[in-house]
């Protein structure tokens, strides 16, 4: 039976309090106990097993929130430094070294899927179109057969050739660039296009340009089910009688380029300014980057505002959400206020489609004013 620890860390959202006035930051006292009752409320109505949440303004850390467990068997606190596989917030970092081989000028944003993939359908897409989620491609998760096989052994491993494969042998949904439908099978892709360019593994291309510039060491691409320690274990609920299920020990190749990393909560605050604000890459790519496509009419697509080329819009913030096996995630920063949210979660429930990291960041938004 499921027994998580609802509990705040207290003592973490005192330390930044203190750490507000010794900044002289003009932050309300009373802003961590709303954004901790948001919080909780979320927790106890949607039943998770644990969240973190961090906040920081300028680099500097003014609200963490650790509640719930991160291993359910032995009822140990979740906390800021654990581990969480971050699903589709890989597509951010996978997205963002094809465009740093576009400034390197090794590939073009107009190049055609087809020149470094053979025998797609939709093989005219560009990689422009692969990134903005405007290829037609077919999303391979949304097959059926292979979420069947998907589940019947969560720890078998996936080429990304099999992934592709799955996506190909269903219809697209529309001509490239004819609309919109978020699709995981396009940043697998990717990663393939940075793998054929580059002579290197995905691993490696993210490791040497992305992760060692950002001092992300506790970021990772791993390519077996091993978790890093420490690490909050995943919990699914499919059925609300039997209680959740310990899906952890999932293997990311299943997901590949498009969700397969792992990170902590102090890493993606240091991501979310890198994507928000495009240090890695040029100023004029991302500028394209975020010439957001409107999300319509795309039921089991993000709630996204608008999407660009590995980046999202919401509430007027920039960054990523993603969805795993057990997990949800999402990493949002706005450049205006030079705001961070990072927010982690070791539970999914399949009975619905709420992604609960972006309902609680929505809830969060009006409290984080400019003057904050």
């Amino acid at each position: 039976m499921r027994t998580p620890i609802l509990t705040l860390i207290t003592s973490s959202i005192l330390a930044a309090a203190g750490s507000l006035s010794a900044t002289s930051l003009p932050v309300s006292a009373s802003l961590p106990v709303q954004l901790n009752d948001i919080v909780d409320q979320t927790v106890e109505e949607k039943g998770m097993t644990g969240v973190v949440v961090g906040i920081w303004k300028s680099g500097k850390e003014i609200v963490i929130i650790q509640k719930g467990t991160a291993n359910l068997d032995e009822e140990t606190p979740l906390s800021q430094d654990d581990h969480f596989r971050i699903g589709s917030v890989t597509k951010s970092f996978t997205v963002t070294r094809i465009l740093q081989l576009v400034d390197e000028g090794q590939i073009s944003l107009d190049d055609p899927i087809s020149d470094y993939i053979d025998d797609l359908q939709n093989g005219s897409a560009t990689l422009r179109e692969l990134a903005d989620m405007s290829s037609g491609i077919f999303n391979y998760t949304e097959d059926g057969e292979f979420v069947g096989m998907l589940f019947e052994d969560i720890s078998a491993p996936w080429t990304e050739q099999q992934l592709v494969d799955v996506g190909n042998r269903n219809a697209p949904y529309f001509a490239p660039g004819e609309g919109w439908h978020y699709t995981n099978t396009a940043t697998v892709l990717l990663g393939m296009v940075i793998e054929e360019v580059t002579g290197n593994p995905l691993a490696q291309e993210l490791e040497t340009h992305l992760f060692e510039p950002l001092g992300l060491s506790e970021t990772s691409y791993p390519m077996t089910p091993a978790m890093p320690s420490p690490f909050a274990h995943g919990y699914a609920l499919f059925d609300e009688e039997e209680g959740v299920e310990d899906l952890t020990a999932s293997n990311p190749t299943s997901s590949a380029g498009s969700g397969a990393m792992v990170s902590t909560l102090n890493d993606l605050q240091k991501w979310g300014v890198a994507l928000g604000e495009g240090t890695l890459i040029s100023p004029e790519l991302q500028n394209e980057r975020v010439q957001l496509l409107p999300n319509e009419d795309c039921p089991t697509c993000p709630e996204y505002d608008g999407y660009g080329m590995g980046i999202g819009n919401l509430e007027g913030w920039l960054g990523h959400t993603g969805d795993y096996l057990g997990y949800q995630s999402l990493v949002m920063h706005d450049e205006e206020t030079d705001q961070t949210v990072v927010i982690l979660t070791n539970f999914r429930n399949f009975t619905n489609a709420d992604h609960l990291p972006t309902d609680l960041f929505r809830e969060m938004v009006p409290l984080l004013t400019p003057e904050f």
